[in-house]
């Protein structure tokens, strides 16, 4: 009865763990896209704006920079199409790696120019590495149900 309990667990463990990288590879489908390298300039909210998304220090802390850049005559000003995501971020340390009024490379999508990622967005992220991590405790378990450790 306990292996089944266990068997059960393990199984819906491995399912989450793999929904999770489901729900991941989904999410930043469409910012594979974006390959046209671009200067841009950050724009920096500062102090003045205290939403969720651009705060400045504490617990799970997601910060989504927001860039003015020129692609194909056009001028675009918007915020990135993914995040950074810190765990704790205290307080004077930089939510996302820029400084306001200062040109980095961005990367546009070319079919849907308002859409771009930051080069220093280009890394494992947090969601692949819950995913990942999700999944192998799964498979342990699986593995425990099944009798290959006993």
């Amino acid at each position: 009865m306990m292996n089944i309990v266990l068997l059960a667990v393990a199984i819906a463990i491995t399912f989450a763990g793999c929904a999770i990288l489901f729900v991941d590879v989904v999410a930043t489908r469409k910012t594979d896209f974006c390959q046209d390298e671009t200067p841009a300039e950050y724009i920096d909210k500062g102090a003045r704006d205290q939403s969720e998304s651009n705060k400045a220090s504490g617990l799970f802390v997601l910060a989504v920079p927001e860039f003015r850049y020129e692609y194909e005559g056009k001028t675009y000003q918007g915020k990135s199409a993914n995040v950074f995501f810190h765990l704790y971020l205290r307080a004077g340390r930089l939510a996302v790696p820029f400084l306001g009024g200062k040109t980095y490379c961005i990367y546009v999508n070319p079919a849907q120019p308002t859409m771009y990622v930051t080069s220093g967005e280009q890394r494992f992220a947090y969601m692949h590495l819950l995913g990942c991590s999700v999944s192998v405790v799964g498979i342990v378990l699986l593995l425990f149900a099944m009798g290959m450790f006993g």
